[in-house]
């Protein structure tokens, strides 16, 4: 009997995890699992995420059809799929490598829905883990470790390089062979730090209800669309006052451009207290223009970049307002995820895309 309702389970087990991936995975990942259901990963695709919907559309309509479902819907067979597990949690799991591409890469797959991929350091050297029970006093008590549903692989460098993530998260280029994306704009190829290490940090809570782990990687994917003020440690800000105002000095320590994807911007704030008065300077915006004979284009028609005023291992900007004695200065470092303008030519009414997103703010007294 008992072995009839465990061929059950398992049987329901399996149904599940082909009708739908992500939510077998719920049951013994809960923490995780909520994490990636408020993330871009579970919401980039084109009935989630306005801005992708909007360039699709008008990329479309310019006759320009680029595979944007290899990456923002990858895993997804049905349209209730697309809209609630486009990118699934076996997908990222099972990807063996990437390769690398002129235009874009592309992630290789093992095929595999119960062999998957992880990183854990103190398991670098295991091949393969898989789920063992124990018994002791005379079989009256047993114990069991890993999971029963799957194998894990832990020797994969690609999960712990942060290579996994560049199947999607490198360059896309257009028709032209402009790149749209350049997250692989590397400034030092050989910083310690990747992409699951600033974007996945160990947060506190247990990986697993199996057993207590203490601590998991963030699967919320902490970036421009899931916002945290930690990431504001990758960013130096320092300002010096000049004979004819001042300059302020940003070492980017994030090991990729920062604000270099189409119709995103960066901004910088200056403002100055002085005598119980705010005097607000022009903002500066770190951006890229794209364009075509020599006129501003939209991304994927684009042939060059007309303006690149983005900040790669160092930006230094001047300001020509002198500074006082007593003055303080207030520097805010943000972004928006869609520029006004790019929004209006998109046709995109969410003014909350647009809303300026604070990455770092410092505050400097003379």
């Amino acid at each position: 009997m008992k072995t009839l309702i465990l061929s059950s389970l398992l049987l329901l087990s399996s149904s599940a995890l082909v009708a739908n991936e992500s939510k077998i995975c719920q049951k013994c990942h809960p923490l995780i699992y909520k994490e990636y259901y408020n993330s871009i990963h579970r919401k980039a695709s084109l009935p989630n995420d306005k801005i992708y919907a909007a360039v699709f559309k008008k990329e479309h309509q310019n006759g320009d059809k680029n595979n944007c479902k290899s990456c923002h819907s990858p895993s997804a067979k049905t349209q209730q799929e697309i809209k609630e597990e486009p990118i699934s949690c076996i997908y990222c799991h099972t990807i063996k490598d990437i390769h690398e591409g002129e235009n874009a890469n592309k992630n290789i797959l093992t095929g595999k829905k119960r062999d998957f991929f992880s990183a854990e350091a103190s398991k670098k050297d295991q091949s393969k883990v898989k789920y063992e029970t124990t018994s002791s006093f005379f079989g009256l008590i047993k114990t069991s470790k890993n999971s029963p549903y799957h194998e894990i692989e832990y020797s994969n460098e690609n999960y712990y390089n942060g290579k996994v993530c560049m199947g999607c998260h490198s360059h896309t280029n257009n028709k032209h062979g402009v790149d749209m994306i350049m997250l692989d704009a590397y400034i030092d190829k050989k910083d310690k730090e990747t992409c699951i290490s600033c974007h996945m940090p160990k947060v506190m809570g247990s990986k697993t209800t199996l057993s207590d782990s203490k601590t998991h990687a963030y699967h919320g994917i902490m970036g421009l669309h899931n916002m945290d003020k930690s990431l504001g440690k990758y960013i130096d800000i320092n300002i010096q006052k000049t004979s004819n105002g001042f300059d302020i000095k940003i070492k980017n320590q994030a090991n990729h451009a920062l604000f270099g994807e189409a119709y995103k911007e960066g901004i910088l704030e200056v403002n100055i207290l002085r005598n119980g008065k705010i005097i607000k300077l022009k903002p500066f915006i770190f951006s890229r223009v794209f364009g075509k004979d020599s006129h501003v284009s939209m991304p994927f028609n684009a042939t060059e970049v007309l303006k690149d005023t983005l900040i790669y291992a160092k930006k230094d900007l001047h300001f020509n307002t002198k500074i006082q004695e007593g003055d303080e200065v207030t520097i805010t470092l943000g972004y928006r995820l869609i520029s006004p303008k790019a929004a209006k030519e998109l046709d995109i009414h969410d003014t909350q895309l647009s809303d300026l997103k604070v990455l770092k703010k410092e505050s400097f007294k003379f």
